[in-house]
């Protein structure tokens, strides 16, 4: 979240405290989810994952962007806040749920005032959008980020010193950087200072409830302090998220067993084996792809598959392959399942972008062309290339022309 985000919550829901409650105009939405439970999901968390898109999905509908939290215990939902983009914390009226065949869907009604709490934000984005200290202050975002990236590299290799004053500098530039938070709890949690590990995690979570690194690292800390169902809760939460990380499986199971609960210690050790072994075949896979050699990466890439759906990468380097062997018309499907899994995997959009492209649904490619250049900046020559050629396709000439400008230009400079 940038310090303007920031700020404008802060003035809104300050306004919003101020504000009459016979000025408001709240509307009731009503939105639904559904969860598909997995062999090693309970119904508490099918619920909840159900209960999250539908309030997401309601909320959309009045169109605020939406961010959700919720505390657990147990195993159980012991409270709920969803909060917008504009600060307000809106009111669940209504929760139902229907179970049947492993599908869990919710129906929830919330309460918002969507065009009063949207009006609002413009009204102090445009206001805010010249201020002075704008540039200032998104320099200070950055520099806070790669402090915080600083200090990851160190943790990763097994480096703790130095890493405080790193992380001290970035909050220093950054308040509210959930990152650095959570690289403080790994931090103390290192140092065997569980109290403020787990602080810095929670403090993490407060910021940014979305940062779902934080339940595996308050899993590791309540792991190590032989508080085995807090950390069994804690990875819970974090694998309904990222079912991609072995060594959280293998963690978990270590705790199930440690309480006493083979079957679901067995189950995911097992799981943690077949996740690595995924991710192996994966890297083989790639490897033979970036050699154009498709055909053998074909039945690696599926047998990564079979061991891990969960995987985007897995769903991707499938896409990959078919765009490899020019089956245009095959590949959509699999770059669509990893976009789903990971809506920020760039790689997809451009192989995506590729397909529709060849098959000439211009306007689906340059979607996907476009999305790409907004998580990659540093596009290449060839994207702007092929985004080009959608415009002109398309008949925006001006906008192809820019496109092969931009083009040229970087291809002169590599």
């Amino acid at each position: 979240m940038s310090v303007k985000s920031l700020l404008a919550i802060i003035c809104l829901a300050i306004n919003l405290i101020a504000l009459p409650v016979a000025q408001a105009e709240t509307k009731t939405y009503q939105g639904v989810g559904e969860y598909r439970m997995g062999e090693r999901d309970t119904l508490e968390i099918a619920k909840q994952s159900a209960k999250e898109r539908a309030m997401r999905n309601a909320l959309e509908q009045a169109g605020v962007l939406v961010q959700t939290s919720a505390r657990m215990e147990d195993m159980e939902l012991v409270e709920d806040v969803i909060t917008s983009r504009t600060g307000a914390v809106l009111k669940v009226l209504e929760v139902n749920y229907e179970e049947g065949n492993y599908l869990v869907r919710a129906i929830v009604k919330v309460e918002i005032d969507p065009e009063d709490l949207n009006n609002r934000l413009q009204n102090f984005e445009r206001k805010s959008k010249f201020s002075p200290s704008a540039k200032k202050s998104d320099d200070n975002i950055s520099l806070s980020n790669k402090k915080s990236d600083q200090a990851f590299e160190l943790l990763s290799k097994g480096i703790v010193d130095g890493v405080l004053p790193i992380l001290k500098e970035s909050l220093q530039l950054n308040e509210t950087n959930a990152s650095a938070y959570e690289k403080l709890g790994w931090f103390y949690r290192e140092m065997k200072n569980y109290d403020e590990s787990l602080q810095n995690y929670n403090k993490s979570l407060e910021i940014n409830p979305d940062w779902i690194w934080n339940y595996a690292g308050l899993g590791r800390t309540y792991y190590e302090m032989k508080n085995y169902e807090q950390a069994i809760q804690n990875f819970s939460r974090f694998l309904m998220y990222n079912k991609n990380e072995e060594e959280i499986y293998q963690l978990r199971g270590e705790c199930y067993q440690a309480v006493g609960r083979t079957e679901k210690a067995r189950a995911d050790l097992e799981m943690s084996k077949k996740v690595a072994a995924a991710k192996e075949k994966i890297q083989e896979a790639r490897k033979l792809c970036e050699a154009g050699k498709y055909d053998e990466a074909s039945p690696i890439a599926s047998e990564a598959l079979t061991l891990n759906q969960n995987n985007a990468l897995v769903w991707e380097t499938l896409g990959r392959i078919y765009n490899g062997k020019k089956e245009y018309d095959k590949s959509p499907f699999y770059y669509e399942k990893a976009i789903k899994l990971d809506p920020q995997l760039a790689d997809a959009y451009i192989g995506l972008g590729r397909a529709y492209l060849d098959l000439k649904r211009y306007h689906d490619a340059l979607k996907n062309f476009d999305k790409y250049i907004e998580l990659n900046p540093d596009a290449t020559a060839f994207i702007y290339q092929c985004r080009g050629e959608c415009y002109q396709a398309v008949g925006e000439r001006e906008k192809a022309h820019d496109d092969f400008v931009t083009a040229r230009k970087l291809e002169q400079n590599d």
